[in-house]
C-alpha cells in the first residue's frame, strides 16, 4: 500500500468513534463517571493499550488482559483507539500476536488498529531515539498522532515495555501534558526482595531507562507495581499480582471467547483462526486449560483506567460508590526512580489531585484486603469475560 494510503488509513482508524471522554485521573475520573451516569450517558475513556502480547505466548496473562480491555470496550467503558505490541526481544519464541487482536476485533465487532513497538532500548532516560528508523518508530508516531488527532485526552495502559510511551512523551512533552489523560503503569516492585535486593522486575529489566523515564512524564501517572516484594508470588498490600484459577474465570464463556484462549494456550499454527471461533474447542484440550491457574498482574490497572474498582465480593463498581467495600484503591504518592530502575516512594497527602501540577500527579495501587483480593479479582475477570459473547 502506498505511504499516503497507509497514513490515510491510520488517521481514519484513529478518528473513528471520537465520542464522550472521561478524564481518567483517579479521583477526577470517578466524579466524571458518576456525572455521566446520572445524565444517562455512557462514559467512554479513549484508550491505547500497550502490551507484550506474543504468539506463541510469553505469558498467557497478556491475552487475559487483552480480553479484559475488549470486554470493557464492549461495555462502553473504553473507546479503544489502538493496541501497541512490543517489538519482540530475541529470547521470545513468538512475534507480536496480531492474530489475537484480529480475533478480539472480530468477537467485539471493532476495527482497532495495531502498531508494533520499537526494537531499540534507551541509552538513558532522556534518549528519544533520534536516529531510529521510520520502521522502528512506528508505534511512537502512532501514539503521538493518536493523541494529536483526539478531541479528548487519551489514557494509556502499559503492561509491557515503557519505551514507546516515554519516547513519544520525550518527543512531544507539551502534547502529553495537554492530551494524555493519564498513564496506568503495570511494572516494577513496591519493595525489594531482601534475599536479592538488586533484582529488578521483568519488564523493568528489559529497559531500565524507559521505566525510569515513566516517572518523569508530564502527565498523570498511576503506578501498579507487579510485585509487593520482587518475585514473591503472592498478593500483598502494594502489589497487583494474584493467582487466577482458570475454571473460575473461563468456565461457561462463549465458544468464540473459549477458542480465543484455546488458540493461545495451544500455541496453534492453524491458519483458519477466524472460522475456529465458531465452535467449541476440543473438550479434552479445554478441560486441561480449565484445570490450570494463571498469575495475573494488570486487572486492577485496566479497571482503574475507567474509574472502576472491585468490591470484596467481586463486584465491579465505580470507585466513588465502593466505599469500605473496595478490595483495592488508589493513593497519592511521591515516587522517584533511579536510572537503574530502582524506585523509592512514600505516601503523599494533598487536598485533591487537581491541587498538584503536571508531573507531581502520581498515584499508586493499594490493596485494601489482601486475603480477599485474589478471589474478588478472579470474579471480576469472570464478569468481564461473560461480556465476550
Amino acid at each position: 500500500m502506498p505511504q499516503a494510503s497507509r497514513r490515510a488509513l491510520l488517521k481514519a482508524g484513529m478518528a473513528a468513534g471520537l465520542g464522550a471522554w472521561l478524564v481518567s485521573r483517579p479521583q477526577d475520573a470517578v466524579s466524571a463517571l458518576h456525572a455521566d451516569a446520572s445524565a444517562g450517558q455512557e462514559p467512554r475513556v479513549p484508550l491505547i493499550h500497550v502490551t507484550d502480547l506474543f504468539h506463541p505466548h510469553g505469558d498467557p496473562d497478556d491475552h487475559f488482559d487483552l480480553a479484559s480491555v475488549y470486554a470493557l470496550a464492549m461495555q462502553g467503558r473504553f473507546d479503544l483507539r489502538g493496541i501497541v505490541i512490543d517489538g519482540p526481544p530475541e529470547f521470545r519464541a513468538g512475534d507480536p500476536a496480531v492474530v489475537a487482536v484480529a480475533q478480539m476485533n472480530h468477537l467485539a465487532g471493532l476495527t482497532v488498529p495495531v502498531a508494533i513497538g520499537t526494537s531499540k532500548t534507551m541509552a538513558g532516560r532522556a534518549d528519544a531515539l533520534p536516529d531510529a528508523s521510520w520502521r522502528d518508530t512506528a508505534a511512537i508516531r502512532f501514539i503521538i498522532e493518536c493523541l494529536r488527532a483526539s478531541e479528548r485526552p487519551v489514557a494509556l495502559t502499559c503492561v509491557g515495555s515503557a519505551a514507546d510511551i516515554v519516547i513519544a512523551a520525550l518527543r512531544e512533552p507539551a502534547l502529553f501534558r495537554d492530551k494524555c489523560a493519564g498513564v496506568y503503569l503495570n511494572s516494577g516492585s513496591a519493595h525489594d526482595n531482601p534475599a536479592r535486593p538488586a533484582q529488578l522486575e521483568f519488564n523493568v529489566a528489559l529497559d531500565p531507562a524507559a521505566y525510569a523515564a515513566m516517572f518523569d512524564l508530564p502527565c498523570p501517572l498511576t503506578w501498579f507495581p507487579c510485585w509487593h516484594v520482587t518475585e514473591v508470588r503472592e498478593s500483598g498490600e502494594s502489589g497487583s499480582f494474584y493467582w487466577l484459577p482458570h475454571r473460575d474465570a473461563l468456565a461457561g464463556i462463549s465458544d468464540a471467547a473459549a477458542n480465543f484462549f484455546a488458540y493461545m494456550f495451544g500455541k496453534s499454527t492453524e491458519p483458519k483462526w477466524l472460522r475456529a471461533m465458531n465452535s467449541p474447542p476440543p473438550a479434552d484440550a479445554w478441560e486441561k486449560i480449565l484445570s490450570g491457574r494463571r498469575g495475573m498482574w494488570s486487572t486492577a490497572s485496566l479497571l482503574a483506567a475507567t474509574g472502576l474498582t472491585v468490591t470484596r465480593d467481586g463486584d465491579i463498581v465505580p470507585s466513588a460508590e465502593a466505599g469500605d467495600s473496595a478490595v483495592f484503591r488508589l493513593k497519592q504518592v511521591e515516587v522517584t526512580c533511579a536510572d537503574d530502575g530502582q524506585t523509592t516512594w512514600q505516601d503523599r497527602a494533598l487536598p485533591s489531585p487537581s491541587a498538584a501540577g503536571g508531573a507531581s500527579k502520581r498515584w499508586m495501587l493499594s490493596v485494601c484486603d489482601v486475603t480477599r483480593y485474589p478471589v474478588a479479582m478472579t470474579r471480576a475477570v469472570r464478569t468481564l469475560f461473560k461480556t465476550l459473547e
